[in-house]
């Protein structure tokens, strides 16, 4: 008796956990059947500007919220921001950047499921352009008439004597063939151009040729534009001497104000093309420099950024620093690009014009037309001694440094902390127009 009651006790158990089990079973098929009927947010609607995006949708009603994440790019990549749980159906992401391509993801969820969730709906989008400001010009320089000058050089007379504030003289597209000088007592002159393709200062002296009044030009003295007044900003502008590859020394442009900064600019010449007067400061930002021989000289601190340097001549010279030797900046390149004409080879990083020359490149690319040595000491060994050259991660097919000559220097990633934008400029920071700016001139306003 006593084992059949043990049977009967057992076999209750069984039956009870077979009827447990079937339960969980019964509601994991059910959940899973809720799961396959959670619709995800229906008719996603996108809303932009150029830094924030509301997203709204259409309600699910078993969902009791959503969840929105966001993707920089054309496709869902991976999560750049996220939200909690939104009790709504609209959600905004700010801060975006304008003009670029970001990815929405959306689903429902269940909150009293937390495990439920709905198939993903993603929506692209790209953020709108940065909304245009009018900015209106102190003087506008036309050659067509339709401005207040035809002349840059009658504007710059124009421009007030020892001012305060920045002042601005836009020139219109046109090739102003005339040597501008910008004299030590107008500071703050910003010349802006329509077009650098389209806007070029030009002449076409050059070392030795013959002057109107008498005598003949020097290296210094053939300069198209010639600077003096500190803090000058250029934009959009293209500085060029036109005297031709075989005339020798001819300079598109020689600095000789304490600070200059240049953007989107072109400076185009053939051997010493971009003049850098001793104890000068420059920074040049997205610019293209373009010459033969020596097309980078003098004795400034010179920041070129993400600036393209063009060689037109094969055996030619990029720079030719003459830094004073107690200066702790010549010419700094970072993320630059070295490129050349057809055919042209052979080409030096740079040589010494004074013993201790000083030219730093980070993170640029080299191309083929790059010496594997890299650095000429202009035929004299003493020039090792003191000239310091380096790079730092180099790249392309002429940044190989095994073969570059054995008094260079190759940086490390704590030396080249010391070439910061900050530190080349000490301190300065040169304001360019916005990149919405919209000129509006006196005429057209």
């Amino acid at each position: 008796m006593k084992n059949q009651i043990l049977h009967w006790i057992n076999s209750a158990v069984y039956f009870n956990c077979i009827l447990f089990l079937l339960s969980c079973k019964n509601e994991m098929l059910y959940n899973q059947h809720v799961l396959s009927e959670l619709e995800g947010p229906q008719e996603v609607r996108i809303e932009s500007q150029h830094n924030q995006v509301a997203v709204s949708w259409n309600p699910i009603a078993a969902a009791d919220g959503y969840f929105a994440e966001l993707s920089k790019g054309p496709s869902f990549v991976s999560t750049l921001r996220q939200s909690d749980t939104i009790k709504n159906t609209k959600y905004t992401f700010e801060g975006l950047e304008a003009n670029t391509a970001y990815t929405v993801r959306l689903r429902s969820i269940s909150l009293t499921s937390p495990s439920l969730t709905s198939k993903k709906q993603v929506k692209t989008f790209t953020t709108a352009a940065i909304p245009k400001e009018d900015f209106v010009p102190d003087i506008v320089v036309a050659k067509d008439g339709t401005g207040d000058y035809v002349s840059v050089q009658e504007a710059i007379h124009a421009a007030p004597v020892n001012g305060a504030q920045p002042f601005y003289i836009y020139i219109k597209s046109g090739t102003y063939k005339e040597v501008v000088e910008i004299p030590q007592n107008k500071p703050l002159i910003h010349l802006i151009g329509e077009d650098k393709e389209t806007t070029i200062l030009t002449f076409d002296n050059y070392s030795g040729k013959t002057k109107p009044g008498g005598g003949t030009y020097g290296t210094a003295d053939s300069r198209s534009v010639y600077i003096k007044g500190d803090q000058f900003v250029g934009e959009r502008l293209t500085f060029a001497n036109s005297a031709g590859m075989d005339a020798g020394q001819a300079v598109a442009l020689y600095i000789d104000a304490p600070r200059s900064a240049f953007n989107d600019c072109k400076m185009l010449g053939y051997q010493d093309t971009w003049y850098g007067h001793n104890g000068t400061k420059s920074l040049l930002e997205n610019c293209y420099i373009e010459g033969s021989v020596d097309f980078m000289f003098g004795g400034s601190s010179t920041l070129f950024s993400k600036c393209q340097v063009h060689s037109n001549r094969t055996g030619g010279y990029i720079t030719a620093a003459s830094t004073p030797a107690e200066q702790q900046y010549g010419y700094v390149f970072a993320d630059c690009k070295l490129t050349a004409a057809n055919n042209v080879s052979e080409v030096w990083l740079g040589r010494p014009w004074r013993p201790y020359a000083k030219v730093v490149f980070m993170d640029t690319e080299m191309g083929k037309h790059i010496r594997p040595q890299g650095w000429h000491n202009w035929g004299n060994p003493e020039n090792e001694k003191t000239a310091y050259y380096a790079e730092y991660k180099s790249m392309g097919e002429g940044a190989d440094i095994s073969s570059r000559v054995s008094w260079s220097h190759q940086l490390t990633d704590a030396e080249v902390q010391q070439y910061t934008k900050e530190k080349v400029l000490d301190g300065w920071e040169p304001t360019f127009l916005p990149e919405n700016v919209r000129i509006v001139t006196k005429l057209n306003k």
